[in-house]
């Protein structure tokens, strides 16, 4: 699944079609975010096993995050996967604990007006073994020596409105998703060992980045973690540099 891309993709649509969607919406707002819905807040849904999960139909506006569409919505879930189930009328999900991690499934909205179906995937995880999937924001942080981390993420990733994502598939994102300052600083694939508290980031883009690797102390309650970039030899032994995050909590 291309995360990155997608997040891109849909910055450039909102900032593109901001000013059509406006008016569209002015003119008529009820048809555009119908032409437009999709299933959010977060796409793919990832639910850890055992929890629940509020499902929506939304539509993108500009600069902002999705925007909860006003419809009748009927919820199912085909084929049916045990253990997974939806409520037909309000699209609250429940994943029982006994569901397998990497369980998948695939989600179906009929809206009342709209003549396609949208659809969803949805992804099981561990929180016990998985507990960096989900959304983090940067608290504090120490950035590398620029002369020689070389590393654009380590260079800017220092605000405290940019987002560090993890997902299920082993794919990670870091930059900020919406406003004007939208955008990937980096996107790649990540390795984290839970036995030895362990991270790698192997980044796609920026282009001919270089992996990065990092301890991890993840706090008793599971919802902070400081990362520490780890010496990999003798060239890197002045590369000092740690992120303490704290992990958005999803609105259901």
């Amino acid at each position: 699944m291309l995360k990155s891309a997608m997040f891109v993709c849909a910055a450039m649509l909102v900032i593109s079609l901001g000013g059509k969607a406006q008016s569209a919406q002015t003119e008529e707002p009820s048809q555009w975010a119908m032409d437009n819905a999709m299933i959010g807040p977060d796409s793919p849904i990832e639910v850890p096993a055992g929890g629940s999960y509020q499902a929506r139909v939304m539509y993108p506006v500009p600069d902002g995050p999705l925007f909860p569409l006003k419809a009748d919505v009927t919820w199912w879930i085909e084929p049916a996967v045990k253990g997974i189930l939806v409520e037909a009328k309000t699209g609250m999900m429940m994943v029982a604990p006994t569901v397998p991690r990497g369980t998948s499934a695939l989600l179906h909205a009929d809206i009342s007006g709209r003549k396609e179906k949208v659809h969803a995937k949805v992804y099981v995880y561990s929180a016990k073994a998985d507990p960096l999937v989900g959304s983090w924001r940067v608290d504090s942080s120490h950035s590398c020596n620029s002369r020689q981390s070389g590393s654009s993420m380590t260079q800017t990733a220092t605000e405290s409105d940019v987002d560090w994502k993890f997902h299920v598939d082993k794919e990670f994102w870091i930059g900020r998703e919406f406003g004007i300052r939208a955008g990937v600083q980096q996107s790649g694939t990540y390795e984290y060992s839970l036995a030895h508290s362990a991270l790698k980031l192997m980044p796609r883009w920026p282009a001919h980045e270089a992996e990065s690797h990092w301890q991890v102390a993840l706090n008793e309650a599971g919802d902070s973690i400081q990362l520490q970039l780890a010496s990999r030899g003798h060239s890197d032994k002045n590369r000092v540099c740690s992120y303490v995050l704290h992990r958005v909590k999803r609105e259901n």
